[in-house]
């Protein structure tokens, strides 16, 4: 499914609001026959003022609280990214206080409406008009600091990716700076993603999809890139990190573990293979994800580094990918794997 903020749009602020609502009130006309009394068209002129500025504001706000999904109805995988990477409870009662003025503008209208009936001298119809646009911005400006706030999250919720839950995902995991955007980037559509020689490059998920032509059709692959999950306890972890974990955990049914055999990431093999036997014991849904090995860096790594890591895991030659995933070097053999074992899956 899409990612179900994407329809999150820029929430002005009451300033901007209420610039709106006014400006859009005053161009307004009310239909009055032109040999009405003067004090008719006085209290129907101000009364459409009234009702169009009134109307344009709680359609507005009523459109930005439907624009957020309820959270508690979403799938775990943005239910729990959503919790994340804002507060969710301070998200439900932000939207619930502009919910709350709603009825309080239906209110003030009704009442300026009966106080327009009752007036006697069409100049009053003026005053009444602008006592009422005096307390609409009232209500509207001491919401300023919950519209602002919507705003504010309303760029982080539209960055998680949109997922196809009928479709594979394959999870790209390991150490910062071992490769893994490298490799997302070239075997996947994502040619956007940010390669830097520094870790902690990737701030956050990050979606290619990776296209296997069959005989008839075609098979689309989701390719996720996650942020440097660190070898530390859950606890311990930051929200970043979180979202790798989260990704794992939800929605993968492949693993790639990416190792980087040589001193250059800045991360021992050690520290890397705890990393990865943690993904292992922990992430992989009682051995149902398979987890893939990939040493990259084959241009960098050295027979005795390889041989070392080999013997780490106490694996064969067969079991895991040699690649350089900068220059995509022998990824081809990777992307011929994947289309081995997703060919007759669908």
């Amino acid at each position: 499914m899409k990612n179900p903020f994407l329809e999150f749009s820029h929430v002005h602020n009451s300033k901007e609001l209420l610039d709106i609502a006014f400006k859009r009130a005053m161009k307004s006309s009310a239909k009055v026959s032109k040999n009405a009394p003067i004090l008719l068209k006085a209290k129907k002129k101000e009364y459409t003022r009234i009702k169009v500025a009134n109307k344009e504001l709680i359609d507005r706000i009523l459109a930005i609280i439907k624009k957020v999904p309820i959270i508690d109805d979403l799938p775990d995988f943005y239910k729990e990214l959503a919790s994340l990477l804002v507060d969710v409870d301070e998200l439900k009662l932000t939207l619930g206080k502009l919910n709350g003025i709603l009825p309080i503008l239906s209110k003030l209208e009704r009442e300026h409406s009966k106080q327009l009936s009752q007036i006697e001298a069409p100049r009053d119809a003026d005053r009444i008009r602008r006592a009422a646009f005096g307390r609409i911005s009232s209500i509207i400006r001491k919401q300023n600091k919950n519209l602002e706030y919507l705003n504010s999250v309303r760029g982080r919720l539209k960055e998680i990716p949109s997922l196809d839950y009928t479709t594979h995902c394959i999870v790209v995991a390991g150490y910062p700076n071992v490769g893994k955007s490298s490799i997302v980037k070239n075997i996947s559509t994502n040619k956007k993603v940010e390669i830097q020689e520094y870790p902690f490059t990737t701030k956050k998920l990050s979606l290619g999809h990776l296209f296997i032509e069959r005989r008839f059709d075609s098979i689309k692959l989701q390719i996720m890139d996650t942020p440097g999950i660190l070898d530390r306890s859950m606890v311990e972890r930051n929200n970043i990190e979180l979202q790798a974990v989260l990704a794992l955990k939800l929605i993968s049914d492949l693993i790639l573990f990416v190792f980087d055999p040589t001193p250059a990431c800045g991360y021992s093999i050690d520290s890397q293979l705890d990393l990865f036997y943690e993904i292992k014991n922990n992430f992989t849904k009682e051995g149902k994800i398979q987890i893939v090995i990939l040493f990259n860096k084959m241009d960098l790594a050295n027979s005795d580094e390889i041989e070392y890591l080999k013997e780490k895991l106490n694996i064969k030659d067969e079991e895991y990918f040699l690649i350089n995933a900068l220059t995509g070097e022998n990824l081809d053999k990777l992307v011929y794997y994947l289309k081995n074992k997703y060919d007759n899956s669908q």
